[in-house]
């Protein structure tokens, strides 16, 4: 089984939890939490992996400053020019983390990950998801 969707978002990196200083527990700052629960509505109700292993590849596609020349949006359309914004591995775990329990039971049945930033003309992020 394969399933391919669209999230329709700026990538957004997995924040560390924070800390509340009245309570003394952790917590997940909202901008992550709000960004995780759009991931798993954009997957909807699609396909859910129970126990199977499988295998996501991920391309975070970030809209071109624009600051940019044209020059050097012209080499960013192109894939001459990465984003290096952030590590790829923040944008990787927010993404799993707003799957986890929707698309599949855990994401410790992901046996392999294909990851990607790019620019592009409009910001999103497309997910392959595969049974192996």
């Amino acid at each position: 089984m394969k399933v391919q969707f669209k999230i329709h978002s700026e990538p957004i990196t997995k924040a560390r939890p924070r800390m509340n200083t009245r309570t003394g527990k952790a917590y997940t700052p909202a901008k992550t939490k709000m960004f995780e629960n759009f991931v798993a509505l954009s997957y909807g109700n699609r396909h859910y992996f129970n126990d199977e292993y499988i295998r996501i590849k991920l391309k975070f596609k970030f809209k071109v400053p624009k600051s940019y020349s044209k020059k050097k949006y012209k080499e960013a359309i192109e894939g001459k020019i990465r984003p290096t914004k952030a590590d790829i591995d923040n944008y990787i775990k927010a993404v799993l983390d707003g799957l986890n329990g929707k698309a599949f039971k855990d994401d410790r049945n992901i046996v392999g990950i294909l990851a990607e930033k790019e620019f592009a003309e409009e910001a999103c992020i497309e997910v392959s998801i595969e049974s192996i």
